[in-house]
C-alpha cells in the first residue's frame, strides 16, 4: 500500500464533521481531572473513529463491564482539512487495517496533546447517554511544553 500524498491535502483522509471519536468508561474519581481548559498528554496511543456510533459500541462495552460510559469528541482543526500547515501532525489514519472493523481509526501518537474544551457529567450516565468530554487536538506536538501533565485515564 502506497502512502498518501502529502502534497494535496484534500487527498488526506480527514474526518467529515471535523471531529474523531473515543468511547470507554470512566472512573468517578477521575472527573476531576477533566475540566475545560486543562491541557495535558496521553501517555499512549489514542485510537479514535471518525464514526461516532463505534465510539458508542466501546462505551456500552465499558457500561457492560460496570463502567460509568464516557464518550469523547475529539476536535480537529477544521482548516486542517484543505491546509498541511494546520493538519494535525501526530496522528494517522488507519482505516481498514485497524483491529476493529469498520472503525475508520484515526490512531494518535503517543504524548499527543488536548485541550479539554467542554464536559457534560450525566447524573446516570447509560450508553445512550453517557458522558461527554469534548477535547482539542493540538495541531503540533512539539509547539507544546513538554511538562503538561498526563492524562490519568484514557
Amino acid at each position: 500500500v502506497m502512502p498518501q500524498a502529502a502534497t494535496d491535502p484534500t487527498t488526506l483522509a480527514f474526518p467529515p464533521d471535523g471531529k474523531c471519536y473515543r468511547g470507554g468508561g470512566l472512573p468517578p474519581p477521575l472527573r476531576a481531572f477533566y475540566v475545560p481548559g486543562q491541557k495535558y498528554r496521553v501517555p499512549g496511543f489514542l485510537a479514535t473513529s471518525f464514526r461516532k456510533a463505534k465510539a458508542r459500541e466501546f462505551a456500552h462495552r465499558a457500561f457492560a463491564d460496570g463502567h460509568p460510559p464516557v464518550l469523547y469528541e475529539v476536535v480537529l482543526e477544521p482548516e486542517g482539512r484543505t491546509d498541511l500547515a494546520k493538519r494535525c501532525k501526530h496522528v494517522n489514519y488507519i482505516g481498514g487495517v485497524g483491529l476493529v472493523p469498520g472503525e475508520q481509526e484515526f490512531l494518535f501518537a503517543p504524548y499527543s496533546v488536548f485541550t479539554v474544551e467542554s464536559v457534560v457529567w450525566e447524573p446516570v450516565p447509560t450508553p445512550v447517554s453517557p458522558h461527554v468530554i469534548t477535547l482539542r487536538a493540538a495541531v503540533d506536538n512539539l509547539m507544546e511544553p513538554e511538562d503538561l501533565p498526563l492524562a490519568p485515564w484514557y
